[in-house]
């Protein structure tokens, strides 16, 4: 995966690629409608309660730029009982604000959550997207990405 190299001259130079705190839990809760803009709001208090206990097996990345979140992705780390405790991280959550798309924030996203699982010793790194999502899909090739499998999901509600 390519770092992201902005030009000196670029808004971008200066964006910022932290994990996320709770006084990010507003900004978050609003990037993460643009997922799912059908589906509720998450609560902005749960969301600040959750991060400020996140385990050690779960980081919460943000993109932010003269105090703004630009993007934000969740990295999870899994132990393969299967394969003798082989670590793995699974992405989610990955968004880019709809203004800000196109302009490198997802790869250095993507950068970073590379370098959490390797700093987890992971020997890969997995997501899923919805089938519709065809210019995310094309992104996270582009990313290096590769089919894998078939992901299958039950849903519990």
């Amino acid at each position: 995966m390519k770092p992201l190299k902005p030009s000196p001259d670029s808004p971008f130079s200066t964006l910022s690629l932290r994990a996320a705190s709770v006084n990010d839990a507003a900004a978050l809760s609003a990037l993460l409608q643009q997922l799912a803009p059908q589906e509720p709001r998450a609560d902005a208090k749960l969301l600040a309660l959750r991060l400020a206990e996140l385990p050690a097996s779960r980081a919460v990345l943000v993109a932010e730029r003269n105090g703004k979140l630009l993007g934000t992705c969740t990295v999870n780390l899994i132990e393969h009982l299967a394969h003798n405790f082989a670590r793995s991280a699974i992405l989610e959550d990955v968004v880019v604000d709809a203004d800000a798309r196109g302009l490198g924030i997802g790869q250095a996203l993507l950068g970073k959550a590379v370098e959490r699982a390797r700093s987890w010793g992971c020997y890969k790194l997995a997501l899923s997207s919805n089938q519709s999502r065809e210019a995310a899909h094309r992104f996270y090739e582009q990313q290096g990405f590769q089919l894998h499998g078939i992901s299958l999901a039950l849903r519990l509600e």
